[in-house]
Protein backbone atom coordinates (compact mmCIF):
# COMPACT_ATOMS: atom_id res chain seq x y z
CA UNK A 1 0.00 0.00 0.00
CA UNK A 2 1.33 3.17 -1.22
CA UNK A 3 1.22 5.90 1.76
CA UNK A 4 1.56 9.69 1.63
CA UNK A 5 4.56 9.66 4.45
CA UNK A 6 7.31 7.18 5.41
CA UNK A 7 5.83 4.54 8.21
CA UNK A 8 8.51 3.82 10.41
CA UNK A 9 8.35 1.48 13.07
CA UNK A 10 7.46 4.15 15.76
CA UNK A 11 4.43 5.35 13.29
CA UNK A 12 3.34 1.22 13.12
CA UNK A 13 3.54 1.14 17.39
CA UNK A 14 0.98 4.52 16.77
CA UNK A 15 -1.20 2.23 14.38
CA UNK A 16 -1.06 -0.64 16.56
CA UNK A 17 -2.23 1.52 19.48
CA UNK A 18 -5.53 2.88 17.92
CA UNK A 19 -6.49 -0.69 16.39
CA UNK A 20 -6.38 -2.29 19.80
CA UNK A 21 -8.16 0.59 21.75
CA UNK A 22 -11.87 0.89 21.93
CA UNK A 23 -11.97 4.40 22.82
CA UNK A 24 -10.22 7.57 21.90
CA UNK A 25 -6.81 8.11 23.05
CA UNK A 26 -4.82 11.37 24.17
CA UNK A 27 -1.51 11.87 23.15
CA UNK A 28 0.21 10.89 26.34
CA UNK A 29 -2.32 7.21 26.48
CA UNK A 30 -0.58 6.60 22.72
CA UNK A 31 3.10 7.51 24.19
CA UNK A 32 2.38 4.55 26.91
CA UNK A 33 0.70 2.32 24.85
CA UNK A 34 3.16 2.47 21.96
CA UNK A 35 5.91 2.81 24.52
CA UNK A 36 7.69 5.81 23.05
CA UNK A 37 8.31 9.17 24.12
CA UNK A 38 6.07 11.85 23.69
CA UNK A 39 8.33 13.84 21.76
CA UNK A 40 8.46 11.33 19.27
CA UNK A 41 4.71 10.42 19.61
CA UNK A 42 3.38 14.27 18.60
CA UNK A 43 4.47 14.57 14.73
CA UNK A 44 3.44 10.96 14.10
CA UNK A 45 0.08 12.14 15.18
CA UNK A 46 0.30 15.57 13.18
CA UNK A 47 1.14 13.29 9.97
CA UNK A 48 -1.58 10.77 10.65
CA UNK A 49 -3.91 13.67 11.08
CA UNK A 50 -2.93 15.13 8.21
CA UNK A 51 -3.11 12.57 5.95
CA UNK A 52 -6.92 12.07 6.85
CA UNK A 53 -6.00 9.17 9.34
CA UNK A 54 -6.78 10.03 12.75
CA UNK A 55 -9.43 13.15 13.66
CA UNK A 56 -9.10 14.66 17.00
CA UNK A 57 -10.80 16.94 19.14
CA UNK A 58 -9.91 19.53 22.38
CA UNK A 59 -11.64 17.31 25.65
CA UNK A 60 -14.67 19.79 26.38
CA UNK A 61 -14.73 19.20 30.22
CA UNK A 62 -12.45 21.28 32.27
CA UNK A 63 -9.40 19.79 33.31
CA UNK A 64 -8.07 19.08 37.12
CA UNK A 65 -6.71 22.15 38.10
CA UNK A 66 -2.78 21.91 36.85
CA UNK A 67 -3.26 19.72 34.56
CA UNK A 68 -3.93 21.06 31.04
CA UNK A 69 -6.59 20.10 28.18
CA UNK A 70 -6.13 16.78 26.59
CA UNK A 71 -6.79 16.61 22.85
CA UNK A 72 -8.14 13.14 21.93
CA UNK A 73 -7.27 11.24 18.76
CA UNK A 74 -9.04 8.82 16.96
CA UNK A 75 -8.67 6.72 14.02
CA UNK A 76 -11.28 7.94 10.59
CA UNK A 77 -12.38 4.91 8.85
CA UNK A 78 -10.36 5.43 6.05
CA UNK A 79 -7.49 5.74 8.50
CA UNK A 80 -8.99 2.48 10.34
CA UNK A 81 -8.98 0.55 7.05
CA UNK A 82 -5.13 1.87 5.91
CA UNK A 83 -3.98 0.82 9.11
CA UNK A 84 -5.37 -2.66 9.20
CA UNK A 85 -3.30 -3.20 5.97
CA UNK A 86 0.02 -1.34 6.84
CA UNK A 87 0.19 -3.41 9.58
CA UNK A 88 -0.97 -6.56 8.38
CA UNK A 89 1.50 -6.10 5.73
CA UNK A 90 4.38 -5.05 7.28
CA UNK A 91 4.04 -7.04 10.85
CA UNK A 92 2.65 -9.73 9.51
CA UNK A 93 -0.33 -9.99 11.83
CA UNK A 94 -2.93 -7.44 13.66
CA UNK A 95 -2.52 -7.18 17.14
CA UNK A 96 -4.72 -8.46 20.00
CA UNK A 97 -6.35 -6.57 23.15
CA UNK A 98 -4.12 -9.43 24.90
CA UNK A 99 -0.64 -8.00 22.96
CA UNK A 100 -1.44 -4.73 24.39
CA UNK A 101 -1.54 -5.41 28.09
CA UNK A 102 1.97 -5.16 29.48
CA UNK A 103 3.40 -7.84 31.21
CA UNK A 104 3.86 -6.96 34.91
CA UNK A 105 7.18 -6.33 36.54
CA UNK A 106 8.94 -8.43 38.51
CA UNK A 107 9.68 -7.24 42.11
CA UNK A 108 12.39 -7.41 44.44
CA UNK A 109 15.14 -8.05 41.64
CA UNK A 110 14.12 -11.19 40.40
CA UNK A 111 13.91 -10.39 37.02
CA UNK A 112 17.30 -11.39 36.14
CA UNK A 113 16.80 -14.73 38.17
CA UNK A 114 13.31 -15.02 35.95
CA UNK A 115 14.74 -13.43 32.71
CA UNK A 116 14.12 -16.24 30.77
CA UNK A 117 10.83 -17.19 32.03
CA UNK A 118 9.63 -13.83 30.23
Amino acid sequence: MRTPFRITSATLDVLEAFLVSDEELHGFAVAKAAGKPTGSIYPILARLEQAGWLDSHWETEHPDEGRPRRRFYFLTPTGAEAARSIVLERRGQLPSQAAAQPRPKPAFGFRTRWAGAW
